[in-house]
């Protein structure tokens, strides 16, 4: 299985687990803010997620149709979005996960879709099918050939699985496959634009990207198991990051100072975040997970556009400033459930 770390949307191969088959059950919108003069919650975020991408907002509008594609998996309009927010509106089909997508939209009443005149996706994915597996073929080979190149891997410091230094400037990396462990500050400060992992990868150390300026977009596997303080901090140009279930902490500036963060993907399984978000000034909604128990001090501190957070658990215990100079529009229910030292 390969898992990326990649610049852009549009991503060259596709992962073999989803993250996309959670639902969510209506009794959970109790968690989510919306303006109450809709008729309900789906005809709010439908609103909200079309207005966003239309104006340019891409990353907040990914957020709105994917929670449409939680709660009414059988209505299109939510993975229509998502794919359209993915492929650039819909220019470039192969990207992560596009299959998975597909076939959900499928399944979904699109019929609806072409009564409002919407582009057909699924007659495009058909028809550009063959040049996607194409293309993709060609990359596998490549990047088969890389890693049997004696010379590509003289670059990695490695030692016992431990991938302790990388010494190239290539933008794209392939990890080696005796790779287990990328280790402390491994790729910090290098020009790494796009990160290859296989399944063998299980722990992600402290710094390992951090200031790693090149990196638009994170997704990390779900054979990592452990990752370590500060392991993108300071990513100046990251803005998107999936973390899958696997992790069962966030560490302390996980992402801190990551100014440009604007999609966050937490996988259920996580059960603790620490101070991970600190200063993601261009973070503007986020949802956790009902498997999340403890969201720690200054989790989210300095998210200064932070506007919308849906916290799934009832029993979730949250530190002091948590939310300290966030502008969150379910604030008083939030002091009402976690008190004001959450903000103050």
């Amino acid at each position: 299985m390969a898992a990326f770390l990649t610049v852009g949307a549009a991503f060259s191969a596709y992962s073999e687990e989803s993250p996309y088959d959670e639902i969510y059950d209506e009794s959970d919108l109790v968690y989510f803010y919306w303006d109450l003069s809709y008729k309900s919650y789906k005809a709010y975020a439908e609103y909200k997620a079309d207005f966003l991408y239309d104006s340019g907002n891409t990353e907040d509008a990914f957020w709105y149709y994917r929670s449409l594609a939680y709660f009414y998996p059988r209505y299109y309009k939510g993975w229509w979005g998502i794919i359209r927010c993915f492929s650039e509106n819909f220019k470039k089909l192969d990207f992560v996960d596009s299959e998975i997508l597909i076939a959900k939209l499928e399944k979904s009443d699109f019929k609806s879709a072409r009564k409002k005149n919407e582009t057909d996706v699924l007659l495009q994915w058909n028809n550009e099918l063959p040049a996607i597996q194409k293309a993709r073929k060609e990359r596998a080979e490549l990047e088969a050939k890389k890693r049997a190149d004696n010379f590509y891997n003289m670059k990695f410091v490695r030692r016992n699985g431990v991938l302790e230094k990388y010494n190239g400037n290539d933008p794209e990396v392939i990890i080696p496959e005796d790779v287990t462990v990328i280790g402390q500050g491994a790729f910090r400060q290098t020009c790494v634009s796009r990160i290859v992992f296989h399944k063998n990868v299980k722990e992600i150390q402290k710094d390992a990207f951090a200031n790693c300026g090149s990196l638009k977009a994170i997704s990390i596997p779900p054979t990592v198991k452990v990752i370590g303080e500060g392991a993108f901090r300071q990513c100046m140009n990251l803005e998107s990051a999936e973390i899958p279930g696997t992790i069962k902490k966030l560490p302390n500036n996980l992402f801190q100072g990551c100014k440009r963060l604007t999609n966050v993907s937490i996988g259920k399984g996580v059960v603790e975040i620490g101070k991970s978000f600190t200063g993601c000034e261009s973070l503007a909604a986020i949802t956790i997970p009902s498997s999340v128990t403890a969201i720690g001090d200054f989790a989210f501190s300095a998210c200064t556009k932070l506007t919308a957070i849906s916290i799934m658990n009832d029993n979730v215990t949250v530190g002091k400033r948590t939310f300290f100079g966030t502008h969150l529009e379910n604030k008083d229910a939030l002091v009402a459930r976690f008190g004001e030292a959450a903000f103050y």
